[in-house]
Parts: structure tokens; sequence; C-alpha cells
């Protein structure tokens, strides 16, 4: 039976206590992966039902665009509804807007000098009409839609008008165009974090929260993306009126103001839609791993992309975009860490668990390490200085790096000193190589022997030379402390528990089983890591738990060659299950029964498949002649761990 107290993690697999989705060691390093929470992977049910709604395609992007523009749905048509347009000129309207090859060689790939390059620029600067009315010009390497810059898909938005005229003259360009720019906006949940990659904050964000939200988003923008001159973000809501995910909105029950209560994490969305060199992408899963795809030239693609994309995150329109990003342009199974990047997350875990001095945080935001000079540092994954993956703090009694106790503009400001106050460790090519869970444990384990790590980290050696205590150590209690540290270290090591169970925990249990009177009984009930022990007697204070199949399989082999059987009457009188007396004392010779049970668990003192931890045979730990009744070994009447 398994543990009901234990759950798998739904990244590495590993196990979960309590009704945790994730452990905490993938709650820090799975959304700097992947992008993807695992809240927002999809169900069964849902993939099911959108696949069904695009009449089962495959796999070829142009069949499932085309299912999504055959979708017939008057919701999505918002971007089809013109307003009125009247507009009082001096002099002779612009031309239609239109872009070349040529344009977009010389002016987007700035790759042309001379007289012709500036030609070029007059004739963006000076723009044109879209069949709307609207204006479109191109200056300073910003792309501006009626005076307002706007993110703008031009190659997509070509296509579109050289191929389909009639299409496009009952597009509303303004409104979907706007809607594009807004989706595409990065709203990091974190200042050190990738928008690439990971979670974001909604788009729509920017302009249905309240004042205070709005302007530490904005801050966080600036702060980014370094807009040179904007204090004011270039969405407003006025110019999304008449949008159908601006009415779910209105109609949403999330509550978007932060001035009271703290950020919901139903508000962090993966990255969806972005605009790269002109062209509009959707970030999706192929079977080969996430990739960018370029939407199909239609606006009736664009206007349901978008209208999912902004859709309130509760909302069934969002959980179909998701649901597209992860399900639709694949048929493997989805998981949120896969491969390398798993052995990394178990790595980092094993690193942690050995040792007493490292930990992380309980709202699993950084790491805290104590490392030999006495010092505390925090490790935090997200963009450090030189584009590392990390960032390392000194943690200090009137400085803790942000927490996540604060919201909005005081945790802006808290996280931008935990970046300031950073210590300066530079990604080696040879680091970056690995994952990130291996870079992360690497780095833990050089902080927790600092004062070597000193010695080939510049920057960490003078951050010890200022900050640590003067005073000099006691050389025999640095020693003690070392030694303490080793058997702590060994004490949680995985290998050395193995090989501790397989080489006196169960040659002791054998022991106790060989020397128990005739007529004693022993209970052997399901396994319960938590509980008490699954294993007891009733003439003795003896003890034991299995942890799994194998180990009551060795048990079970065990009770047979010591002597013992079901007692079938004395279960059905105390109304438990498995009670074993013992009605013989087995062989004189246990040799064979010995070298079987010691078979039984071989294999789990070799690691790697070739490196075995023990050099004696393992029979020879176990008592091969049976020494009869007798009193109990010491160190045997007690719990057997």
């Amino acid at each position: 039976m398994n543990d009901p107290n234990l759950r798998k993690c739904e990244c590495c697999k590993g196990e979960v206590e309590g009704n945790q989705e994730k452990c905490q060691v993938c709650t820090l390093l799975s959304p700097h992966i992947t992008g993807q929470n695992v809240g927002l992977v999809q169900d069964k049910e849902t993939i099911l039902r959108v696949r069904s709604q695009l009449g089962k395609p495959g796999l070829r992007p142009a069949q499932i665009w085309s299912r999504i523009r055959s979708i017939q749905d008057d919701e999505y048509d918002w971007a089809f509804q013109l307003g009125e347009s009247s507009q009082d000129r001096i002099s002779v309207p612009p031309p239609d807007w239109s872009i070349s090859e040529d344009d977009i060689t010389s002016v987007i790939s700035n790759r042309s000098i001379g007289s012709q390059h500036e030609a070029i620029l007059r004739k963006l600067a000076r723009g044109g009409l879209l069949p709307d009315g609207s204006h479109l010009c191109h200056a300073h390497g910003y792309w501006f839609l009626d005076g307002r810059p706007c993110k703008i898909p031009y190659r997509g938005l070509m296509k579109v008008l050289s191929r389909h005229p009639g299409v496009s003259k009952g597009v509303n360009w303004k409104l979907l165009l706007r809607s594009i720019d807004l989706a595409c906006s990065k709203l990091p949940t974190d200042v050190g974090m990738s928008p690439e990659t990971s979670p974001l904050f909604h788009p729509a964000s920017l302009i249905i929260t309240t004042n205070s939200m709005r302007e530490y988003r904005i801050m966080e923008m600036l702060q980014r993306h370094r807009i040179p001159g904007s204090r004011t973000p270039r969405a407003q809501r006025w110019m999304f009126k008449g949008t159908e995910w601006l009415r779910r909105w209105d109609n949403s029950q999330i509550s978007m103001d932060w001035t009271t209560d703290p950020p919901d994490e139903d508000l962090k969305v993966p990255p969806t839609l972005r605009i790269h060199r002109g062209r509009l992408q959707l970030r999706v899963r192929r079977n080969s791993g996430w990739k960018r795809l370029e939407l199909d030239s239609c606006p009736r693609v664009w206007s349901r992309i978008v209208t999912w994309v902004m859709s309130p995150p509760d909302h069934f329109d969002h959980r179909r975009v998701r649901t597209l990003q992860q399900h639709i342009f694949a048929d493997t199974p989805m998981r949120v860490v896969e491969g390398k990047d798993v052995n990394g997350i178990n790595f980092l875990r094993n690193v942690l668990e050995a040792n007493q001095r490292a930990e992380i945080t309980e709202d699993s935001t950084e790491i805290h390490v104590r490392g030999t000079s006495g010092l505390r540092y925090a490790v935090r994954p997200g963009r450090g200085g030189h584009s590392t993956r990390f960032v390392v703090s000194p943690i200090t009694g009137d400085a803790e790096p942000a927490r996540g106790h604060q919201h909005g503009w005081p945790q802006f400001r808290q996280r931008i000193a935990f970046r300031d106050r950073a210590i300066c460790i530079v990604e080696r090519p040879e680091l970056r190589r690995l994952v990130l869970g291996d870079a992360i444990g690497t780095i833990v384990l050089s902080l927790l022997d600092d004062l070597s790590s000193q010695n080939h980290i510049d920057t960490l050696r003078s951050h010890i030379r200022r900050h640590r205590p003067r005073q000099a150590q006691n050389p025999d209690v640095t020693a003690h402390n070392r030694a303490e540290e080793l058997r702590y270290q060994l004490a949680r090591n995985r290998i050395a528990r193995t090989q501790t169970r397989c080489t006196e925990s169960f040659p002791r249990l054998w022991g106790v089983l060989l020397r128990m009177p005739l007529g004693s009984r022993m209970t052997f009930t399901a396994m319960n890591r938590n509980g008490p022990p699954n294993v007891s007697f009733d003439d003795c204070e003896t003890t034991f738990r299995t942890y799994n199949m194998e180990d009551r399989q060795v048990l079970y082999r065990m009770l047979q060659a010591s002597g013992w059987i079901r007692d079938k009457v004395e279960e059905g009188v105390r109304g438990s299950l498995r009670i074993y007396i013992r009605t013989g004392t087995g062989e004189a010779d246990l040799g064979n029964d010995v070298e079987e049970i010691a078979g039984m668990l071989e294999h789990r003192l070799v690691v790697n498949g070739r490196i075995r931890v023990i050099a004696a045979p393992l029979w020879s730990m176990f008592e091969r002649v049976n020494p009869g009744t007798a009193a109990l070994l010491p160190g045997s009447d007690q719990h057997i761990p």
C-alpha cells in the first residue's frame, strides 16, 4: 500500500507531503526552466474538449490554423466592427500603407547607409493609411499607430493586405493591432526572471488594475526595458472599448486590487505571443520541444488567438490557448520538467538534504546558505549580472533579502535592493553548459565551503575580507565543527543510508527473528512512513519500518527462514491483518537462506550499475548459524532504523 500522506511531484515525480502539487525544489526552479507552472498544465478533459472543437486536427500548423479560422462564434468578431472614422486634412492624405522587403532589410535590420537609407526613412516616417483609416508609420525605431507607439507584426500585416484585400477592408485594424500589442507585453513576476521562459503577469494587468498596481508594473517595466522618456503606459483602457476580452474582464470575479490583498497566483500566465522581426508568433510545444510558430496571416486567426490570450485566466478561452500551446501541436505526453532538468533538480535536492547549512525558504523563492566563514548568502534563480542564471546576495542582520511578505511598490524596491547588493559570480562556460539545477547546486556547494571557494572567486574573497569577523578561531573547534558537519552529511546521504540499512538494519532484525521464543507474535501492517513503525513484537520493544515492496519481500523471506507463520486465528481475534507467530526455529545451518536474502538486497549496494559501495559480501553481515531462542543482542530491543 502507498502512503496516503505522500503524493508525487508533478514535475520531477519525487515524493511530496501534504496537498502540495510540487516539491520545494521544483517550485523554485520549474518556472525558470520552462515558464509553465504545474497549475498551468491543462487536464485531460480540457484537452479532449479543445481537440474535439477543432475537429481533431493533425500536427501540421497550417491545418490547425485553418480549424481555428473556421470557428463560428460571434464573440470573436469584435475586430470586424468598424467604428466611425472622420479625419480632416489640410493636404493630400497619405498613401495606403505598405512595406517592402527592401524597407525591412534597410531599416529594421539597419544594413544600409547613405541617401537611399534616408529616402526609406522618410517614406516610413510619412507612413500610410490602413483600410480602416488608421495611420501607421515608423520613426526612431518604433512603430506608431495614430500617433501612439505600438508593436506591429508588419510582415504578417503586409501579407494580409496584399493577399486578402477584400477581407482586410472590413477589419478594425486599430483595435486589433493595439490588442496584439498589449497581448505581447512582458510583465515578469520577478525582476530577475527572463520574460521569454518564466511566468508573467497577465498583460491585461496594465489597463484593469488599480493605480497602485499599475504604477508598480510600470516602474518594473521601465526598470527592465529602460524605455527612454516613458512615464505612462502606452495602453489605456479606453483604447480597447468594444473588445470581447475586455468585456470578460468587466464580468470577471478576479480581484486586481493589490493595495490590500497579495497577488493572486491565478494572475500568473505562461509566455504566449510575441512579435519577432515583424512576425506574430505563439510559443507552442512540439514533439521536439518548445518552439515559436508564426500565426497564420489572417485577421480571424489573430482576433481569436488574441481573445483567448487576453481573456481572464479563469475563462475557458484562456484555458483553451494554454491547451493549444501545450497539447495541440504535439502528440506526446507533457511533463513540466523532463530529461536532464529532472536530474538537475534531483542533484540540487540531494545537496540540500545532505547539508544542514543550506535550505529553501518557506515561500520557495530562494536558498539560504551559511558558509564555513560564518557568513550567510541567499541564492535565487533568475537573471543576474553578466547574464548569469542566478543571483547571489549576502544576508545580513539589517538587510534581509526579499521574502515575499510585502507586495506592490515595497516588494519591488526590495527586489531591486536584492539585485543591487548581489555578489557578482561569473558563470563560466563549463558551468553554463549545465542545466539550471546542476548550476545552482554547484553554486550552493561553493558557498557552503566559501573559505575554499574564495581562492577561485575574487568577488567572494573581497566580500569575506570585508564582512568576516576578525577574531581567531580555535583550530580544534574548527576541526570538531567540520567533523560534525561530515557526520550530518553522512547521515543524510542516500547511499550511506541504503548501505546502513542493508548491512546493519536488516541483519539486526534477522537476529531478533532468530532469537524470539516459540509462540511469540509479530504484527506486520501496511507501510506508513509518517505513522508508527509497521513491524512490532508483542514480547519485546523491537520495531522496524518497511518503505517499499522490496523491503516487504525481504522480510517475508526472513520470516519463512526463521520459523514464523501467519496466525490467522489471532488476526480474527484482533481484527488486524498480518500477524505472525513463531512455531519453529528453522534450520541449524542458515547459509543458503542467508545468501538468498542477501541476494535480494545486493542490487541496492551498486551505484551507477558498476560501483559497489562495500567490499565484503553482504551475506557475511548476517548470522549463518542459527543461535536458537536466546536473549536479544544489545541494540536490538529497540527501534531499528
